[in-house]
């Protein structure tokens, strides 16, 4: 039986940072089954430059997956978070029935927890608390650190956070890199269940970095294992966020103390640089430190950096989004809520 109809809707700053992707979008979409009415252009401003939202048609009852860049070059995480809230809400208050917003990264995902002796908002929370006020019903982004902690700020706002998995991205990067003797590295404890099921499905060893912060851009790690790592030739680090790039710089140096001139790649999820971290990168692969370095393009922006390749994210997140919507019974009869 045939699904029934959503609107996919793309804001501005998305069409701008991720261009061409309707069919990489829709077609996974609709070999699920899914009618898919794209919808795009819906932004504009009034003469006195304030924001303007107009919908082609009227979208009572149907699910909209709301596509937006909030972490891009064509729009600052403020300003394309503010269009993303204006959208939705008019979605909500022209009946739409569930409104999922899409995110390929989740902008302040770092700043979810008080520091001491900081007086900062967390604004993790604070985008939740507007996600829910706007009349989201889910915000869906690829996974990334602190995942439990991220979902807990959104537990009770009305809107539900979900992670779409990255496994299978990942092995589309890792796959081709592979070699006889290459090992995977976990860069913490965190991620040393995903960079396991990695390693696993690839019949590879796993190393586990222990990493310590000891400043803003500054940590400090050690590599625990019981074999002698004198022979590897061949390390891929598997990261789910590079901004500094403090943490593949100290655990490259931590594989390079007990080996002998290794092969260092490292695979990432998001690549969202620093000044200091596209400086850091730029130096470690010019010293062959690292050989290679393999992302996507979810963070929405153009790096230019020698040893760097880019894989596109949208396609397959739009086959996890259609296999999650396909496993949400919700999805299918959409869940009505009063806005306040």
């Amino acid at each position: 039986m045939t699904s029934p109809g959503i609107i996919a809707a793309a804001c501005r700053a998305f069409t701008a940072d991720f261009p061409g992707q309707v069919a990489g979008i829709s077609e996974p979409l609709g070999d699920a089954g899914w009618q898919v009415k794209w919808q795009d252009g819906l932004e504009s401003r009034f003469p006195d430059g304030e924001l303007c939202i107009d919908l082609p048609e009227d979208p009572a009852g149907r699910t909209v997956l709301l596509w937006q860049s909030v972490t891009g070059d064509h729009a600052e995480p403020d300003v394309a978070i503010m269009s993303l809230l204006a959208t939705a809400r008019c979605y909500r208050e022209h009946g739409a029935g569930r409104i999922v917003a899409v995110l390929p990264h989740l902008a302040y995902a770092r700043h979810d927890r008080h520091v001491p002796g900081q007086r900062r908002p967390v604004m993790a929370a604070l985008l939740a608390g507007l996600a829910a006020a706007a009349g989201i019903t889910d915000v869906v982004t690829l996974a990334s650190g602190a995942q439990d902690l991220l979902a807990r700020l959104f537990t009770g706002t009305g809107t539900r956070l979900t992670f779409l998995p990255v496994h299978e991205l990942h092995l589309d990067v890792l796959a081709p890199l592979m070699e006889a003797g290459s090992v995977l590295v976990a860069p913490d404890r965190g991620a040393a269940d995903h960079v396991g099921m990695l390693a696993a499905a690839l019949g590879v060893p796993v190393l586990v970095a222990d990493k310590r912060r000891t400043g803003p851009e500054q940590v400090a790690v050690t590599l625990r294992c019981q074999e002698d790592l004198r022979g590897l030739r061949h390390a891929v680090i598997v990261d789910d966020l590079i901004t500094s790039a403090a943490t593949v710089e100290n655990v490259a140096w931590a594989i390079r103390d007990q080996a002998v001139d290794p092969r260092i790649d490292v695979v990432a999820t998001h690549l969202r640089l620093t000044p200091g971290g596209a400086e850091r990168l730029t130096r470690l692969c010019r010293q062959r430190t690292l050989h290679s370095i393999h992302t996507t393009d979810s963070a929405g922006r153009a790096v230019v950096l020698g040893g760097l390749t880019t894989r596109p994210a949208i396609p397959r997140m739009a086959q996890a989004l259609a296999a999650w919507l396909a496993d949400d019974t919700s999805a299918v009869q959409p869940e009505r809520r009063t806005l306040a």
